[in-house]
């Protein structure tokens, strides 16, 4: 028989869900291979060549059978969403940057263009000057 909670109760559990869902998935982020592995004794005397897996088992089946069937599944989802939107923002966030260093670079050029511009311009107008001036002597 579930217990009736309240709209905020049932997010606080779906929250402390999530956040055990994350546990748990870092504790099965550990492949079996890489605790099996020859070359990582430090994992096997830690968990045993197998208890990780067993391990993501026991919490899932527990998640589901405190918060209701699914449930585990549910979190994992949620986790997996959260991750590629991650990913996703972060690639975009690259090209972002990318593309403001491109513009920055085209502005810097267009700056440096119009500065060059605008010695010519400077020293066509000192020259014009010089020759007026002389023309009044003249």
């Amino acid at each position: 028989m579930r217990p009736s909670f309240s709209r905020i109760g049932r997010q606080v559990l779906y929250t402390l869900a999530l956040s055990f869902s994350i546990l748990i998935s870092s504790l099965g982020a550990i492949s079996v291979d890489a605790i099996a592995a020859p070359n990582q004794p430090q994992l096997m005397a830690l968990f045993g060549s197998n208890r990780a897996e067993q391990l993501d088992d026991m919490a899932k089946t527990d998640v589901d059978k405190t918060f209701g069937t699914g449930t585990s599944k549910q979190a994992e989802g949620a986790v997996k969403q959260a991750q590629g939107r991650a990913q996703r923002d972060i690639q975009k966030t690259g090209s972002s940057l990318k593309e403001a260093q491109g513009k920055a670079k085209q502005d810097i050029g267009r700056t440096q263009s119009a500065v060059g511009n605008l010695e010519k311009n400077v020293e066509f107008a000192a020259e014009d000057a010089q020759d007026a001036v002389k023309g009044l002597f003249n």
